[in-house]
């Protein structure tokens, strides 16, 4: 037990919440309602969750939550969108660059706690082959979203190494299914979830590049489970993907087919998984 604070309270950031609740954890939920509205975070505020506002860009609001002195930070808070960054990358800078830079700055002040940072694989870039480790080196970006991730990184560790707070940089992969908070916006929903739906719908599936494209996915559960058992010691680098798969692969599965196993690279990951993909796309949609 004991308390977390949760910058970034949306779909993931839910997730985390309600899993450290049931395990009687006193959690802290922070975030400025940018994409998340704040009625989404009732239910987990009757469960016990303590629901704040405050923008990660605001050193007022981020020195108070440190303040009370909580054992960890989850740092999700982010504008993750790869559309969004193009339609507002002053908003995407702002919080993936100089937000994340203050959230370091007042851990270091405060002399921690650890943080542990939802980054991306994505940060590894495109045309990647065979395994990748989390040693690969960073790969070139085609927007401001991931490219910021790039950034979070860096600049974390080189205040964690100043300052001598622990640091967990998890690179997820395309994180899928039910949260308690949940975006309704097109660009928000994961190529898992929309074929899912779409299939559901009878809705003919489309594939850019003939669905070639490889990606990693994992389940929201594992996921927040993973984020929530890290308690990083030193620098710890993980990828969070329980497969890789391609988006023709994803689109077989949800249509019933099977799909043909073809990924171009493969995510190496330290860490278990309890859901799959395949099962997931064949269970049948709520409503």
């Amino acid at each position: 037990m004991g308390v977390l604070l949760v910058l970034g309270a949306g779909y993931l950031g839910a997730a985390v919440a309600q899993r450290a609740l049931a395990a009687g954890d006193d959690v802290v939920l922070a975030d400025n309602w940018h994409a998340t509205e704040r009625a989404q975070l009732d239910g987990l505020a009757a469960a016990g969750a303590r629901v704040e506002t405050a923008d990660i860009r605001d050193r007022t609001a981020i020195a108070r939550l440190l303040g009370e002195r909580p054992d960890r930070v989850i740092l999700l808070a982010a504008q993750a969108s790869r559309p969004a960054s193009v339609r507002d990358p002053d908003y995407t800078e702002e919080t993936n660059l100089l937000g994340v830079r203050r959230v370091a700055e007042a851990v270091g002040a405060a002399g921690g706690p650890p943080v542990v940072f939802g980054s991306s694989l994505h940060v590894y870039g495109a045309g990647l082959s065979g395994l990748v480790r989390a040693d690969h080196p960073y790969g070139p970006q085609s927007d401001l979203a991931h490219l910021s991730k790039i950034y979070g990184e860096l600049c974390l560790r080189l205040h964690a190494e100043r300052h001598g707070f622990a640091l967990a940089l998890l690179r997820l992969g395309i994180v899928y299914g039910p949260s308690p908070v949940r975006h309704s916006a097109a660009e928000a929903q994961t190529v898992v979830d929309k074929f899912r739906r779409q299939v559901a719908a009878g809705e003919r599936l489309t594939l850019d590049d003939g669905g070639r494209t490889t990606i990693g996915v994992v389940h929201v559960d594992d996921a927040a489970r993973i984020l929530l058992a890290c308690r990083p010691t030193g620098l710890e680098v993980a990828n969070v993907a329980a497969e890789t798969v391609t988006v023709a692969d994803i689109a077989a599965m949800a249509e019933g087919r099977r799909p043909a196993h073809d990924p171009s690279w493969r995510a190496d990951t330290v860490h278990d998984y309890t859901e799959s993909v395949g099962t997931y796309l064949r269970a049948p949609t709520a409503g």
